[in-house]
């Protein structure tokens, strides 16, 4: 019998809603609207499949507040007409209209060709302008998207656009960033992350890191009560807005922790899924093995998803022809899988950035293959055995580097730390908990230290110390100063 294939997909963007004036500071939750957050909703519905789309609460907040017609910097800069762009808004699109991955800019010679002009610090007329403005939008719909005539025909017009052109994509993408959330009302299965993706067993207490990490005993930060409302506030979100009572979880980074079991299960959920590498360091009665789902002592049914085969779809697959892919994939389930289930966790949105076609080839193949199960089908197999002592750590390399290894993540920790323990000395009112939420959230301590580099790293370095100024304004203290300096690299203050 075939090895059933139990696949979660993870819709994740951090809040970039600025705390004072609620309006996002980047636009990766517009442009990914218009491609993953669609695409893979209508594919799974157009194909039948079953596999589960894992939200973040703070997107869907996000989400809602682009369907209700909010903006953000970079589309209020693309549709202003080229003509009347000052110094300062040139400087901007130059600056910051050629994010994404690398892939996306290359289904067009025009857009290649500007960004290479801009590389060159060449001037640029008032057209290349609004091919820039045009493509810096266009590159980022996806596979349904393109099956709309005017998107078509701007992909086949590739530059010399006009403004009315413009206008035109812009309405195409609005009206695909505005369907995002009634698609996901309609999936199969949902699961969700905690309210703004923190790593919870930080949460719990910092100093649990030590179980995984050897480092300096510097950071007091342990509020399990904080871990326990992210999850349970998730919960919430997710049948308030989409309708679906979540009962399964993926933990922020797949980071868990024998006290995050055990706030998992308090929350309601009676499922979650992490890494392989958790399973195979945890203490447990049976052999490793990951074809099967684990009991874990005083906690949900545990899933541990196949690292390589779920990083081959992420990091190799956009590389071959989209049905080759799924083939191989399933090919190598069948290698590995002879009974049990294959279960996949990655990224529902970034992986689709560097497939040619938006991954619609691939997608359709493995989602048309009649191997996709749900992982609420997964996790109802018979277990493996029970786990009687979870270990702590998280997808990447089995520990939580990323988040606590650097003494930058650390600085960070301190500064939250120190607003923490304000918020509950005045009573913990509840003007401030959306602040500390946020600032709880893993994606700026992903950018601190030496791991990850991104272009706009000073501004999530800013965005994090204005979410922690917001909690000190919230219970009416003065912001301490040491917020005004960037954590790690000078600028990027608001």
């Amino acid at each position: 019998m075939a090895t059933p294939i139990a696949m979660l997909l993870h819709m994740h963007q951090p809040d970039y809603r600025h705390p004072v004036t609620g309006v996002p500071v980047m636009p990766w939750v517009r442009l990914h609207a218009s491609r993953g957050y669609t695409d893979v909703p209508v594919l799974l519905a157009e194909t039948g499949a079953q596999a589960t789309v894992n939200v973040v609460p703070s997107l869907l907040e996000q989400l809602a507040y682009y369907a209700e017609g909010g903006s953000d910097a970079w589309e209020e800069h693309s549709r202003i007409p080229a003509e009347v762009l000052t110094d300062a808004q040139r400087g901007f699109i130059r600056a910051q209209f050629f994010h994404g991955h690398p892939a996306m800019r290359q289904v067009s010679r025009r857009y290649q060709e500007l960004e290479h002009r801009v590389g060159a610090q060449v001037p640029l007329s008032d057209q290349d302008y609004r091919d820039i403005q045009v493509w810096s939008n266009l590159a980022w719909i996806g596979a349904v998207g393109r099956r709309d005539a005017r998107i078509q025909a701007a992909i086949a017009h590739d530059a010399g656009f006009s403004q009315a052109q413009l206008l035109e994509v812009l309405a195409v993408q609005r009206s695909l960033v505005a369907g995002v959330l009634g698609h996901w009302r309609k999936l199969h299965s949902v699961s969700c992350t905690p309210y703004c993706h923190p790593i919870l067993p930080l949460l719990v207490d910092f100093k649990h890191a030590h179980r995984c990490l050897d480092i300096p005993d510097e950071v007091d930060f342990a509020w399990p009560h904080d871990a326990l409302r992210q999850l349970t506030d998730a919960r919430k979100m997710v049948a308030e807005v989409l309708q679906h009572d979540a009962l399964g979880l993926w933990p922020s980074e797949g980071a868990v922790s024998p006290e995050v079991a055990v706030l998992a299960g308090r929350a309601g959920f009676t499922w979650l899924v992490t890494d392989q590498a958790i399973m195979e360091r945890s203490d447990r009665d049976a052999p490793p093995r990951i074809d099967r789902p684990w009991r874990i002592q005083d906690g949900p049914v545990g899933l541990f998803r196949d690292r390589e085969l779920s990083d081959v779809i992420s990091f190799h697959y956009a590389k071959w022809r989209g049905g080759d892919a799924a083939a191989d994939l399933i090919k190598r389930v069948d290698a590995r899988y002879s009974e049990g289930v294959c279960v996949l966790a990655l990224d529902g949105e970034n992986p689709w950035e560097s497939y040619p076609d938006a991954g619609e080839s691939f997608m359709r193949a493995l989602f048309s293959s009649g191997r996709m199960v749900s992982m609420e089908t997964a996790a109802a197999r018979k277990p493996a055995g029970t786990i009687t002592r979870i270990h702590t750590g998280s997808w990447i390399g089995g520990d939580l580097a990323v988040w606590a290894g650097d003494s930058e993540d650390r600085r960070a920790w301190k500064l939250l730390s120190a607003a923490r323990q304000a918020w509950e000395a005045a009573g913990c009112p509840e003007s401030a908990w959306r602040h500390l939420a946020a600032a709880e959230g893993s994606d700026w301590f992903w950018w601190f230290g030496p791991e990850h580099h991104s272009e706009v790293h000073e501004l999530f370095d800013a965005l994090f110390r204005e979410h922690v100024a917001a909690i000190w304004r919230a219970i009416g203290q003065p912001v301490p100063p040491e917020l005004a300096v960037p954590v790690s690299a000078p600028g990027g203050a608001f």
